[in-house]
């Protein structure tokens, strides 16, 4: 298996600077993408993935995203796309996007290695920074991370199940909530009966 760097297929974007993008834009109020955005399109609250490269994001001069960009959360050293409900915010500092260069690397695919995949979990430990309870991972080591690469096909056949696993997770964890105040609910009321 052919195993490459990351940057041969990805730019990494980095958010903007809050103080500095009130002034670029000259607006007072930017809807940023926030943690809880980045957890809801985590969640799969609707993932949509476009086929090909019609798909790719905005220029670096507009950092607004679109549907199914992929985002990096740089406090949590995980990815995901971008859903509907977040379409049109601006990524902070806390946040980097992800443009792929080619048709080469499936953005599901890049999901599943970047999240789950050992050796990647690995690489990515050994490349964090800083001080403090919030390590970081710099642009340029992003880059450096290597990837097994297989074809096209195949890539987009381990994204689809790792997303469909993800989903299935999501609405597991959902269920396991509703049960647990469900039974609460019933243990309390036999309880005040008594």
């Amino acid at each position: 298996m052919e195993k490459r760097k990351l940057k041969e297929f990805v730019t990494f974007v980095p958010g903007i600077n809050p103080t500095r993008a009130q002034k670029q834009f000259g607006k007072q109020f930017i809807n940023y993408y926030d943690q809880p955005s980045f957890e809801a399109d985590y969640n799969n609250e609707e993932v949509f993935v476009e086929d090909g490269a019609k798909s790719k994001s905005l220029s670096q001069n507009n950092p607004s995203l679109n549907e199914s960009d992929v985002v990096i959360s740089n406090s949590l050293q995980l990815a995901t796309m971008v859903g509907k409900n977040n379409v049109g915010k601006v990524l902070s500092l806390n946040f980097t996007k992800i443009e792929f260069d080619s048709e080469q690397l499936d953005k599901r695919y890049f999901l599943f290695l970047f999240n789950a995949y050992k050796d990647v979990r690995r690489q990515k430990e050994r490349e964090l920074q800083g001080s403090g309870p919030v390590l970081r991972i710099p642009l340029r080591a992003l880059g450096e991370i290597i990837v097994p690469v297989v074809p096209l096909e195949e890539q987009k056949k381990i994204g689809a199940i790792y997303v469909e696993t993800l989903k299935l997770q999501s609405k597991l964890n959902k269920y396991a909530d509703l049960i647990e105040q469900f039974t609460s609910s019933i243990i309390e009321e036999t309880l005040k009966g008594k």
